[in-house]
C-alpha cells in the first residue's frame, strides 16, 4: 500500500498503513545554489595591454571554461596578455595543465604572456612541476657569486 506522504508537515508521524511503525516525514529546505567556482574577466590594463582576473577555483570542473575564456582573449588582441590570479583560492592538476596550454598556445602564437599575483601556495607547486620555468616572471633570479667578493683566500701556514 502507498500512501502520499505529507512533505509540509513538521515531523508529524503518520501511521503507514500496517506496519508497527510510523512514518515520519520532514520538512525539506530549500538547496542552496552553489558559489559561483570561477569567474573570469578582462579588461585594459594603463599600458594599453590585456589584464584578465582569474577569481575562484580553476580545477578539473572549471578547467575548459577557463582555457577558451583565455584563450579567446589571446587569440582577440595583439597586445600582451597579463593573467592575474590575486583571487585564485585553489588550483588542481587540471588548472596547471590549463596554465601549461594557454602558455604553449600564446607563444605558438607570438603573444606574450605573464602570470600576475601568483600566491606563494601556487608558485611553490609551480617550481615543483618545473612549470614556472615557461613562465620568465616567476623564475628565481640567480645569486651571481663573485671570488672577489668573497675576498682573497687564505692558505693554510701562510704569512
Amino acid at each position: 500500500m502507498i500512501i502520499p506522504l505529507n512533505r509540509v508537515s513538521a515531523s508529524a508521524a503518520v501511521p503507514d498503513g500496517g506496519s508497527d511503525g510510523a512514518v515520519i516525514t520532514l520538512r525539506c529546505k530549500p538547496v542552496q545554489p552553489e558559489p559561483v567556482q570561477l569567474e573570469l574577466s578582462c579588461r585594459t590594463g594603463a599600458d594599453g595591454n590585456q589584464v584578465i582576473s582569474v577569481t575562484g577555483e580553476l580545477d578539473i570542473a572549471t578547467a575548459e571554461q577557463a582555457y577558451a575564456y583565455i584563450s579567446e582573449v589571446i587569440d582577440s588582441w595583439p597586445t600582451p596578455v597579463s593573467v592575474d590570479l590575486s583571487g585564485l583560492s585553489f588550483c588542481d592538476a587540471s588548472g596547471l595543465g590549463v596554465l601549461a596550454k594557454i602558455a604553449r598556445d600564446a607563444r605558438q602564437a607570438g603573444r606574450q604572456l605573464k602570470l600576475t599575483s601568483v600566491r606563494p601556495p601556487l608558485l611553490k607547486i609551480m617550481r615543483l612541476t618545473g612549470l614556472d620555468g615557461v613562465f620568465p616572471e616567476l623564475r628565481r633570479p640567480v645569486p651571481a657569486y663573485s671570488a672577489l667578493a668573497a675576498g682573497p683566500s687564505r692558505q693554510i701556514g701562510a704569512p
